[in-house]
């Protein structure tokens, strides 16, 4: 994890159990003895989320609709802590594809004090982070926006007239909810337990996209081609490492003035984040 991460140690779960009784509900003993959360159980994560964003983001009211995407709140801030690494004086950060978790604007502005303009295509995702939005009051330098076209990405959702220092993304990583539900339980199979299914659930825009992410991938950096004067840095996950490869080639061709590729260590999974500027 990221040195600034204030996550890199243990939870300290009597106190969060003590915040939230029902956490107590879900905790464990490990092979070795220790005592741990059931990180395989969605409702246990979805607890631990609220508890930590009440307790370190001062968030008065944070909830999700049921089976929407739960995202693990550390590895999400290691994200946050890179592009803050990438443009140390950011101020102003557009996030694609937000959620209804909301879960980076959140992190971001109340880690570095950023403003965030927070985009999604799922109308219900886009209702419940202007609600969390409305009912906490620290994040009023956050504005959800509603893509309404499938086929685009930074189009309608970057204004004439706006610049952004950077952009951030977790795109939907499949090409359909089959090949999602595969990986899940293959990562169970890996980690030699019963299969699970998602269990950071996950509806079907937040899971999935035609062609999968490395179609995703080759249309945003077309896209932000036009935009090379809005934006400072765009930057995204990526899952795969071979992706970078014709990330790259394609970047070239569109004369990309730098790139830059940031290791992010989320566990059991290594992922990296792409960056690029005009």
């Amino acid at each position: 994890m990221h040195p600034k991460n204030r996550y890199r140690g243990p939870y300290d779960l009597a106190a969060l159990c003590a915040l939230e009784p029902e956490l107590t509900e879900h905790l464990i003993r490990t092979p070795d003895g220790r005592t741990s959360l059931d990180f395989g159980t969605a409702r246990a994560v979805y607890l631990l989320n609220r508890t930590l964003l009440k307790r370190d983001y001062r968030l008065a009211h944070w909830d999700l609709p049921k089976g929407y995407l739960t995202p693990p709140i550390p590895g999400r801030l290691d994200y946050i802590h890179l592009l803050a690494d990438l443009v140390p004086q950011a101020s102003r950060v557009l996030d694609i594809g937000t959620g209804a978790s909301l879960i980076y604007p959140i992190l971001g502005s109340r880690e570095y004090g950023w403003s965030f303009v927070a985009t999604d295509i799922n109308p219900v995702s886009v209702k419940v982070a202007r609600a969390i939005v409305s009912f906490n009051s620290g994040l009023s330098d956050v504005t959800v926006r509603q893509q309404t076209r499938s086929e685009c990405i930074f189009q309608n959702m970057i204004l004439a007239g706006e610049f952004f220092d950077l952009t951030m993304c977790n795109p939907p990583f499949h090409a359909d909810r089959p090949t999602a539900v595969a990986a899940g339980r293959a990562k169970w199979r890996k980690l030699g337990t019963s299969d699970r299914g998602l269990t950071f659930g996950g509806v079907d825009k937040e899971l999935h996209t035609p062609g999968g992410e490395l179609r995703f991938l080759h249309d945003m950096i077309k896209e932000s081609k036009a935009y090379a004067r809005q934006v400072g840095w765009f930057t995204t996950l990526v899952s795969k490492k071979g992706y970078l490869s014709a990330a790259r080639q394609q970047l070239d061709r569109l004369d990309a003035r730098e790139v830059r590729v940031l290791a992010l260590d989320q566990g059991n999974k290594q992922m990296r984040v792409l960056a690029w500027c005009f």
